[in-house]
């Protein structure tokens, strides 16, 4: 069963327990058993999945979203489903046990997502299923990855409500190359929490991305004097931004010393290191707890390629394009895989895909029609 992540690590979790439903009747272990591993399985093809998935729903079914973060269980509410977030190209599911019930069935199992062979999300799982109007249906379910338990992370010292969700949005934002959209969310959550030192992380990265320095070192300045209730891994990650490269990535190293899990923290420093194997391994943790993420997948896909390994780069590329398909960096960093793998036509039909995307994207455009000029001038010479 596959629901849509609801936050920068995409971790999601539902819970099970015992209900009554009408229309029940003694249920066959074969069909419950063929039901549960078809139901999950079909979850594929974006759009594709949204009908079968739904129709495996009951609209009672309890849903405990990510039990381990502290969370209850909630009704789930299916309204404003959409194909986004059946992205993967294949689903295996085992069934390791079915408890027959008379009308229920209680199902153990674990779910294997794959995009391009790759695992991206190992689930397992436990959930009742029942017959409503004479078809089988999941009344409660729960699954726990087994990304799920990492605390390093650099998280916010705010209480500000709904802090926590706009602070991932700003820095998806970031590391998607979205600096102008990480900018706004960042004088937002400067303006609604004036004491929170990292909700200034937008407007540095925009800044520095810019080249402003005197900005960037004003922003610093304030940023670093609401430190006192922050933690190590923030103080550290706001001092990185500087543009001395050995000042920065110390900083950076003793960021991820206190937040060693944080995928930004470990995409920083490795984009920095001239030694693409060490790059590869420091980002290998940060994609082992979040094999879907955008800025993870990219930085490996760009290392690997710098590495000389195409067939690994393009795997993380695929990923990050099939996970992330609204972001339209994934389309240009795939273009500059393709160019440097020789299929100019595809490079060219997946710059014009990021320019399609985000219409901002205007050096995704100059790219295709570089590439569209040199391909009529070859033409021409033959």
């Amino acid at each position: 069963m596959k629901t849509t992540p609801i936050i920068i690590l995409a971790i999601s979790a539902f819970a099970f327990a015992a209900c009554n439903q009408t229309g029940g009747g003694k249920l066959s272990e074969e069909d419950v058993r063929n039901f549960a591993i078809t139901h999950i399985e079909s979850q594929v093809g974006y759009e594709d999945a949204i009908d079968g998935f739904l129709n495996g729903l009951s609209d009672e079914l309890i849903a405990w979203t990510n039990p381990v973060w502290r969370s209850t269980p909630n009704k789930y509410n299916s309204e404003g489903t959409d194909g986004s977030a059946f992205y993967e190209d294949s689903i295996k599911v085992s069934v390791h046990d079915v408890y027959m019930m008379g009308s229920h069935a209680n199902v153990f199992g674990t779910v294997r997502f794959y995009i391009d062979g790759v695992t991206t999300t190992y689930r397992n799982f436990s959930g009742i299923i029942g017959k409503e109007n004479g078809k089988l249906k999941w009344q409660r379910w729960m699954g726990v990855d087994n990304q799920n338990l990492a605390q390093g992370f650099l998280w916010p010292s705010t209480e500000l409500e709904g802090g926590l969700s706009a602070y991932n949005d700003m820095r998806n934002a970031m590391m998607n190359v979205e600096f102008e959209l990480a900018k706004a969310i960042s004088d937002t959550l400067v303006e609604k929490d004036p004491n929170w030192a990292t909700a200034h992380l937008g407007q540095m990265q925009y800044y520095w991305a810019k080249k402003d320095d005197s900005k960037l070192q004003e922003v610093m300045e304030l940023a670093l004097s609401k430190c006192e209730n922050a933690s190590r891994a923030e103080k550290h990650f706001i001092q990185s931004y500087t543009q001395d490269r050995e000042t920065g990535q110390r900083e950076l190293e003793l960021a991820m010393m206190h937040a060693p899990d944080d995928p930004m923290i470990r995409v920083w420093y490795a984009w920095n290191l001239e030694d693409n194997k060490l790059a590869i391994d420091i980002l290998k943790r940060a994609w082992w707890r979040l094999p879907e993420h955008g800025g993870v997948n990219n930085m490996l896909g760009y290392k690997y390629m710098a590495d000389g390994n195409m067939e690994k780069a393009k795997k993380h590329f695929e990923i990050f394009a099939r996970a992330n398909a609204e972001v339209p960096n994934a389309y240009d960093s795939y273009g500059d895989y393709y160019i440097q793998s020789g299929d100019y036509e595809k490079a060219k039909e997946m710059f014009l895909k990021a320019y399609d995307t985000d219409k901002s994207w205007t050096a995704s455009k100059e790219k295709a029609e570089r590439i569209e000029e040199r391909m009529t001038r070859a033409s021409s010479e033959e």
